[in-house]
């Protein structure tokens, strides 16, 4: 039997014991911690901005090398972990997160900057995944997607936190080197409390899946290659990416859009959007809660790809509305939005027993780079509707309200992917 670290005699028990819910809640503290991780700089950015005597641009540059290290990393995470398990990955990972912000706290240059963003994207591309993968090693398949749901709430709901409290937690001016030790000290319990609390995955979990931990680690990327031959996931994949674009597309281009079609300055169109991430927060846990309730996860994707295609156009179409209403709109669209969590199991329940840490990560690689993509477009086609009335023109409310209708008519072939994933795979069976 494999040797149990941390809990005692939890490998003695089956999947769903009472304890697994420890052993998966270090995991999923680790994605909260390095969800604010993520989302700490944006809240300080002007102030990095006067600290290293740098413009927007070269900000953006050496905070976007966080995503150069996340997304690539998505797809070694998923073989990584089903060569290796979580508990070793995950200290590591918490490790490097730590190493990162120390960097962070004596960084002088634009390239200290970049390279502790560097190191703690890297870290930090293992946590979502490794939650995850967790929960599907301790719990019956049944309740995969509750746990889905509810690890992604954790972080969007830190997210809410870091959002409104943050700034004022950091002091004016911010103390962030400080606030960057004291996140690292944080982070090292994290490592500890991995190590000592998530054990070695049990023999009856190797037994169900008939996974060797002796497999060499080119057998667990052909597990990888086998998922990604797969149609459905494909589909699963590509549906659940264009499902999670109002995230991507309300951290970058929200708040201003928002401004644009309803005539809110930038401040009130920020609060605004707190609805939407409540949104998301509230919806994640309902969704993999109702999904575990009926026993399937299609139903719900396909009724939640729909609706976020419908009030995607609606808020593109409708008149200037009193912000009441559009908070109503955005909660909606992020309960909407939140079903997307449902893509991860669906496609881990479609994979090999011993390749599902590699279905999970690479329904997350994809939905990164489809969000990377849409952003970056979404920009230039507000320039180019601006420049079919002049060369020089200012872009208007209307030149937003046409790329965000063609992005929500983009949106509803989610719809025809979740769809098209069931009859690929009554086919394949």
């Amino acid at each position: 039997m494999a040797r149990a670290s941390g809990l005692t005699r939890i490998n003695d028990h089956g999947p769903g014991h009472p304890l697994a819910w420890i052993v998966w809640s270090v995991p999923a503290f680790f994605f909260l911690y390095e969800y604010l991780l993520r989302i700490m700089p944006g809240i300080i950015e002007k102030d990095l901005e006067q600290e290293f005597g740098i413009d927007e641009a070269a900000m953006g540059g050496s905070l976007s090398m966080y995503y150069f290290a996340y997304a690539p990393m998505q797809l070694a995470v998923g073989v990584l972990l089903d060569r290796f398990g979580a508990r070793i990955l995950l200290t590591g990972a918490a490790v490097i997160c730590v190493i990162g912000l120390v960097v962070f706290s004596m960084s002088t240059t634009p390239f200290g900057l970049s390279g502790s963003r560097f190191l703690i994207g890297f870290g930090s591309s293992f946590a979502f995944i490794g939650a995850l993968y967790v929960a599907m090693v301790w719990f019956p398949e049944k309740r995969i997607p509750l746990l889905t749901g509810l690890t992604a709430g954790l972080g969007f709901g830190i997210g809410i936190v870091g959002e409104l409290f943050a700034a004022d937690a950091l002091g004016s001016p911010p103390a962030w080197r400080s606030a960057s030790l004291v996140l690292a000290g944080i982070g090292m319990l994290v490592a500890i409390g991995v190590l000592f609390v998530v054990p070695h995955r049990p023999a009856w979990y190797l037994d169900r899946t008939q996974l060797d931990e002796g497999r060499s680690l080119g057998r667990a990327v052909r597990g990888l290659l086998e998922v990604i031959a797969r149609p459905s996931t494909w589909c699963i994949s590509l549906g659940c990416a264009l499902m999670y674009l109002p995230l991507p597309l309300a951290a970058n281009w929200g708040p201003r859009t928002i401004g644009e079609l309803f005539g809110a300055d930038t401040l009130d169109s920020s609060r605004l959007f707190a609805w939407f991430y409540l949104g998301v927060a509230v919806g994640c846990p309902i969704s993999g809660w109702l999904s575990s309730r009926i026993g399937g996860a299609r139903p719900i994707l396909l009724f939640g790809s729909l609706s976020i295609c419908a009030i995607t156009i609606a808020i593109a179409v409708l008149p200037a509305i009193p912000p009441t209403a559009v908070a109503v709109l955005l909660l909606v669209w992020g309960i909407a939005t939140s079903t997307y969590v449902l893509g991860y199991p669906l496609a881990a329940r479609l994979s090999p027993a011993d390749a599902q840490g590699s279905a999970i990560a690479f329904v997350n690689f994809v939905a990164m780079i489809i969000a990377f993509g849409v952003v970056w477009l979404f920009g230039i086609a507000i320039d180019a509707f601006a420049s079919s009335r002049s060369a020089d023109a200012t872009p208007q409310r209307e030149d937003f309200q046409s790329t965000l209708l063609w992005t929500g008519i983009l949106m509803g072939l989610a719809v025809v992917l979740i769809a098209a994933s069931r009859s690929r795979t009554a086919k394949a069976g």
